[in-house]
């Protein structure tokens, strides 16, 4: 720990200023962030080049989020050219602020302590530009707390602190290790000789085993006869057989589970492929899963393997030509590997080369949606997108089942956090507790489509940069209200008109006992949300009374029994609103039949369960009690109103504007 009344000093060279300079003109009136490797000597830090922020990064005026993965990558690989004998390593994060805000932010601790305790204390900095370009550092420890560091530009103490690694070293390094690979292979071909030999003793065993239990007899007189027919095989001990040559009465136990032990190592391996890789003779790392106890390996995509934290790194392919004379077997060196003799592949495990492999080529397009076929063509659902506003319980469902109809794009906003009192109610776990919904989000969405492209917004809807929605609204979409409260609704509406694509706004009643799903289309004389809802003026939607939610408000857990089963009515709602979602993207297609959107009007009430008239005023619109009946609906029209201030042709002056959503 470092005291706060110590000074440190920062010395850059040219380069990292320079660096800095591109990294904020590329992205002018946006926050940016740019990594930095270094080396620290006591108080002083060194840096000579800057790691961008990847090509995945977001940039908007009030935040911005780097590419983990390429900036961490990046920042690596930069300092694997630098000596750092003379101290040890360090990592600084600069990133630019909004103009006015010349201190990190209350959001921007998280991140600055993280990287304090990873590196024992660090310093961040801060770009301005207002109007002059200019940096500051902190030095910051691990508690978080920042002292104001000195910087200059000084391109020779740099170099004399962190010199370039030297070749000559490196160069022997690389010599050793490829001698010491060459001798484990030399090593590992000698041992596949003995452990075929082996193999011959454990086949012959395995079809003895076999013979004998299906007689039922055992298998102690006839152990004296294998062992007289392997007799001249070598072996190193009893262990490499799998089984003692001295069984006798009484070690039946023993022998069997040897011998299911020795049907689990003869069982084949299963190795999926993506078509796409067997078509372009893919070369590089291969990402994906391994789940042994039916000894698959699952290789997927860049798409998914970008998207989730939790893919593994299993081998390498490699065209056959591209193989370096003399290398021998490459098998050793990877999990899986793949060889691509022409289209066909290869396959090698390692530490099992003469394993069996069944290789099942498969295509994320055609095999993952092959059951939709005849119900929603994924071609035709690709060239669609969806804007969701909201990913809790309803919203979060009503992507990932458009992601399973095969739609080519969703844009999710959202600003929640996953927290415990989510879970019950919501597709995440507890593993995802503490992370962005969004984030969850497109991980999960991944994992079904990866080749759905996903943008997320850690924020409301209204508060994405307008020119980033420009970029990114596709002309077949659609705009999905998926929040818990109605001034969301007018926001949707806003921009359904704006961009002239259908909305839908849905939700649930007290306790998930109703769903509530309202659609509009712009340019087609329909009643608009404000017709539908009356204005938004003025409400307190901080106040769960007049909130719609998902959940009870806290005068209702009061009187609130054990309620079983509550996301599922969430999900009833969800799954009506993603219907109707399909329905207007895909009316206009030739062939396609709406499957909600001729069974309804523009208004729709859905009674999940009844409850008490006190507690959903709705009741009354399903009959009297005892007449109520779960898993039905009513449907009506949504009167246009001319004096609207939103869209009436009589709103007075007064009204222009005042519906303005923010």
């Amino acid at each position: 720990m470092f005291r706060c009344k110590e000074k440190y000093h920062v010395y850059i060279t040219h380069n990292t200023y320079r660096g800095m300079l591109l990294e904020a003109g590329r992205h002018p009136s946006n926050e940016s962030i740019i990594q930095m490797p270094g080396l620290r000597i006591n108080n002083n830090f060194y840096y000579d080049m800057v790691a961008d922020s990847g090509v995945n990064a977001t940039y908007t005026p009030t935040m911005c989020e780097k590419d983990h993965i390429y900036a961490d990558h990046l920042a690596t690989r930069l300092s694997e050219y630098y000596d750092f004998s003379n101290g040890q390593l360090t990592v600084s994060q600069v990133h630019r602020h909004p103009d006015g805000y010349l201190q990190f932010s209350p959001g921007d601790y998280p991140a600055n302590i993280k990287l304090a305790r990873q590196f024992g204390g660090v310093v961040n900095g801060l770009i301005f530009v207002d109007p002059e370009f200019r940096i500051k550092f902190w030095y910051i420890d691990e508690n978080g707390d920042e002292t104001e560091a000195e910087y200059e530009i000084n391109d020779e103490a740099v170099r004399a602190a962190m010199p370039h690694i030297d070749l000559n070293r490196l160069k022997e390094t690389v010599e050793r290790n490829e001698a010491v690979c060459k001798a484990v292979r030399r090593a590992e071909c000698r041992s596949a000789v003995e452990n075929e030999t082996r193999g011959l003793i454990r086949s012959r065993l395995s079809g003895l085993f076999k013979g004998y239990l299906e007689e039922g007899s055992y298998m102690g007189d006839r152990t004296a006869a294998v062992v007289a027919e392997t007799e001249p095989v070598k072996v190193e001990s009893a262990k490499d057989m799998f089984m003692d040559n001295t069984v006798e009465e009484g070690a039946s136990e023993e022998a069997i589970m040897d011998f299911e032990k020795m049907q689990e190592a003869l069982k084949p391996y299963t190795v999926l492929i993506p078509k796409e890789f067997r078509k372009q003779r893919y070369e590089g790392e291969l990402k994906g899963y391994y789940h042994p106890e039916t000894k698959t390996y699952n290789i997927v995509q860049e798409e998914l393997s970008s998207a989730r934290t939790d893919v593994e790194d299993l081998g390498m392919a490699v065209r056959k030509e591209h193989m370096e004379r003399g290398t021998g077997d490459i098998s050793a060196q990877f999990g899986v590997t793949i060889v691509w003799n022409n289209d066909q592949a290869e396959i090698s495990i390692r530490g099992n080369v003469e394993a069996e492999i069944n290789i099942d080529y498969y295509s994320t397009q055609q095999d993952v949606f092959s059951r939709n076929q005849g119900i929603v063509e994924k071609d035709r659902m690709a060239a669609k997108q969806a804007i969701i506003s909201g990913t809790g319980s309803g919203g979060f469902k009503v992507g990932l089942e458009l992601v399973r109809a095969g739609i080519g794009s969703l844009l999710v906003a959202d600003n929640d956090i996953l927290a415990y009192h989510n879970i019950c109610r919501h597709e995440c776990g507890i593993h995802d507790v503490g992370r962005y919904k969004v984030d969850c989000f497109k991980e999960r969405a991944a994992d079904i489509n990866p080749n759905c492209k996903i943008y997320t917004f850690r924020d409301l809807i209204q508060h994405v940069d307008p020119a980033e929605l420009e970029k990114i609204i596709w002309k077949d979409s659609i705009i999905l209200c998926c929040a818990d409260n109605r001034h969301c609704g007018y926001v949707c509406n806003k921009l359904a008109d704006k961009y002239h694509i259908p909305m839908i706004d849905a939700g649930c009643g007290p306790r998930a006992s109703t769903g509530e799903v309202f659609w509009y289309k712009p340019d087609s004389g329909m009643a608009c949300y404000t017709c539908a809802y009356g204005e938004d003026k003025g409400v307190d939607y901080s106040n769960q009374a007049v909130r719609r939610r998902f959940y009870a408000t806290e005068r209702e857990l009061e009187k609130l029994d054990f309620q079983p089963g509550m996301y599922l009515d969430i999900q009833l709602t969800a799954i009506f609103e993603a219907k109707l979602a399909i329905d207007l993207l895909m009316e206009n297609e030739e062939g396609y039949e709406p499957k909600l959107l001729p069974y309804i009007n523009q208004c729709t009430v859905l009674l999940n369960y009844p409850v008490d008239q006190d507690v959903n005023p709705y009741m009354h619109l399903f009959g009297k009690e005892g007449e109520r009946r779960p898993f039905t609906w009513k449907s009506g029209q949504a009167q246009k109103n001319e004096y609207c201030s939103y869209c009436g042709a009589k709103k007075s002056s007064a009204d222009i504007g005042c519906n303005t959503v923010a």
